[in-house]
């Protein structure tokens, strides 16, 4: 059965049963592969919000997708070219894919914090730390 508290052992199973850890070698590096995703997470926030937008710029529907009044007007030279929905299309595509690796890998790391283990929380909150500040400064939001 496992802990109901946090224990500071080296020894714990992660996610699966081939991920067992024996050891304090063994706890290291599972310590940096967690502290990876977690700054993989926090990578893959900052591309889905890059993705929203570019989508949201490329969308010929979306008023931030033009620029002036002029384009706004209902006349047929007003009217975007196809290629841009077929783009906005692909954009979002590629963001709703990026959604679901982010809420798949966003519940691994939860059930490696849930195995109770001190060291492989601590993974994933220096991990989120420095996802955070390696990929926010990426961003340059206005």
């Amino acid at each position: 059965m496992m802990p109901m508290h946090f224990e500071d052992s080296s020894s714990v199973t992660l996610l699966f049963d081939f991920w067992n850890v024996h050891g304090p070698g063994g706890m290291l590096l599972s310590v940096f592969v967690v502290l990876l995703f977690t700054v993989l997470y926090e990578l893959l926030k900052v591309w889905k919000l890059w993705l929203m937008e570019r989508s949201l710029a490329s969308n010929p529907a979306s008023p931030q997708g033009s620029n002036t009044a002029l384009t706004q007007a209902t006349s047929e030279t007003s009217l975007p070219p196809a290629g841009h929905k077929y783009r906005w299309v692909l954009l979002y595509s590629l963001q709703a894919a990026v959604h679901v690796v982010q809420v798949t890998l966003g519940y691994m790391l939860m059930l490696c914090v849930m195995s109770y283990n001190v060291w492989i929380f601590l993974g994933v909150i220096v991990g989120s730390g420095l996802g955070y500040f390696v990929a926010f400064p990426l961003l340059r939001l206005p």
